[in-house]
């Protein structure tokens, strides 16, 4: 919505209700698919989310442990939507829609990690509030008053643009749209997800020194780890 483009109900094969009232602000006739939206949304997360596992295994090395980057575990089950009560996982609320839903959708994890929907907040007029607080409202991001590293960091921060209330209730209606019409929001991929994990251990130098030639397996950081840990 902000580069001026709604979102078009490709499924429904129809436009979001309402939406010319803000045809000023975004082209009601030029409009992005809302699986495709959702789809390229889900790709970009996840590119950084494995971007700053794989800093994170470089800053490991750094640091002397051991760890690496991996998939293949349930996702569900780890989040605690697995169903099973001798499987609580993390212990995140999900939902299940078998009319509408072909997986169970995790939401949050009440007063630690929520999402910004239903039933953490009233609505997603409410949710997008929310957002525009955490971003602009105390302590956020692109709030001047939040200290930073750079050597005007109010002019840096400040340089991001409020959210208009007209702009939050053009967002907050088409993300209302797909809420009531598809019983969660996004409407096609999962509110919670998780795509990629990150193991960090002390690792156990006898083993290399065991197994491995000298020098091979690991580095100076894992070798003097130790020493410095304590």
């Amino acid at each position: 919505t902000q580069t001026g483009f709604p979102i078009y109900d490709d499924i429904s094969k129809k436009p979001i209700p309402g939406i010319e009232k803000f045809s000023n602000i975004v082209d009601v006739n030029n409009s992005f698919p809302l699986t495709f939206m959702e789809q390229y949304c889900l790709s970009m997360l996840t590119t950084e989310l494995s971007s700053s596992c794989y800093a994170a295994v470089l800053m490991l090395q750094a640091m002397g442990l051991g760890g690496w980057m991996y998939d293949g575990v349930n996702r569900l089950s780890v989040l605690g939507a697995s169903g099973d009560p001798n499987v609580p996982g993390l212990g995140f609320r999900f939902d299940m829609d078998k009319e509408r839903w072909s997986i169970p959708n995790p939401t949050g994890l009440p007063g630690v990690f929520e999402g910004y929907c239903p039933p953490h907040y009233k609505n997603m007029g409410e949710a997008v509030e929310a957002l525009a607080k955490r971003k602009f409202g105390k302590e956020g991001v692109y709030n001047p008053n939040t200290p930073g590293a750079w050597s005007d960091s109010p002019k840096v921060r400040g340089s991001a643009k409020p959210y208009s209330e007209e702009f939050k209730e053009c967002v907050a209606l088409q993300a209302q749209y797909i809420y009531d019409t598809y019983g969660k929001f996004p409407a096609t991929i999962p509110s919670i997800f998780l795509d990629m994990y990150l193991h960090a251990q002390h690792i156990d130098l006898d083993f290399y020194d065991h197994y491995f030639k000298p020098g091979t397996a690991y580095l100076t950081t894992h070798k003097d780890h130790m020493k410095k840990w304590y």
